[in-house]
């Protein structure tokens, strides 16, 4: 173990690591180990002191960034504890449990609860974590109410994509490409279905003509009330959805 002061001031620890095989002197800096310095066999003490001192800069320019990945954010919002989807009316208790990983991984159990575990200090890894999660289960379940509506109405789109807007819950490209916010299978039944049904009539009425509201009046006739109950919607939803 070994004691630096860096070129601002600050003192940081590392760990050194002997090794019979390396042939060269060299560093790793990660948020889960800090800094360690492998030794080959035959380079003294002094003279790997004086290596890595001359890798000031180096550590100092990089530190920052192992600890926005490592450090709490202060005064985050709580994590949840369960994740709930009114689409499919599934709900899932969450369970975090610290270890030494540097990483995060997710378990789903046959009992519905979903564990992350790693390095769970850490809430905004946690967050992004269940985020792409939520992807991922969004883009399963919301392919299936799709291709529902496809079949009811007779429109099909070429493809469809899941991802994470800030201010869409869809949107359609010219070529018939429906993009879906994940976010969606947090929001009421009735709601998700409007939006697919919306999309879908984009694949034939690129615009938001007399035309293309008449179409989706056919498939939902009650679309004004809901289009009305969505906007500002986004800003109520939880808060591990934001980042």
């Amino acid at each position: 173990m070994g004691r630096l002061t860096l070129v601002d001031g600050r003192v940081l620890d590392y760990q050194v690591r002997q090794s019979a095989r390396a042939k060269y002197m060299r560093m790793n800096l990660s948020a889960d180990k800090g800094l360690v310095v492998t030794q080959p066999i035959g380079v003294g003490e002094q003279q790997l002191r004086d290596w890595i001192h001359g890798k000031l800069d180096w550590i100092t320019d990089n530190l920052p960034k192992v600890e926005r990945y490592t450090a709490p954010l202060v005064d985050a919002p709580a994590l949840p504890e369960y994740l709930e989807f009114p689409l499919t009316g599934e709900r899932f208790r969450l369970v975090y449990v610290p270890t030494d990983r540097h990483n995060l991984v997710t378990d789903l159990g046959d009992d519905g609860t979903l564990t992350l575990s790693g390095a769970v200090s850490n809430p905004e890894h946690c967050r992004y974590v269940l985020r792409e999660w939520t992807k991922q289960y969004a883009h399963r379940h919301l392919g299936q109410m799709l291709f529902q509506l496809m079949q009811e109405t007779g429109l099909y789109c070429n493809r469809y994509t899941v991802k994470g807007q800030e201010t869409r819950w869809g949107s359609c490209s010219t070529r018939g490409n429906i993009n879906l916010n994940y976010k969606l299978v947090l929001l009421p039944v009735e709601w998700v279905r409007y939006t697919l049904i919306h999309e879908l009539c984009h694949t034939v009425e690129m615009n938001h003509s007399t035309q293309f509201w008449a179409l989706v009046a056919k498939f939902a006739p009650d679309y004004k009330a809901i289009h009305a109950q969505m906007k500002g919607a986004m800003q109520y939803l939880p808060d591990w959805t934001k980042g």
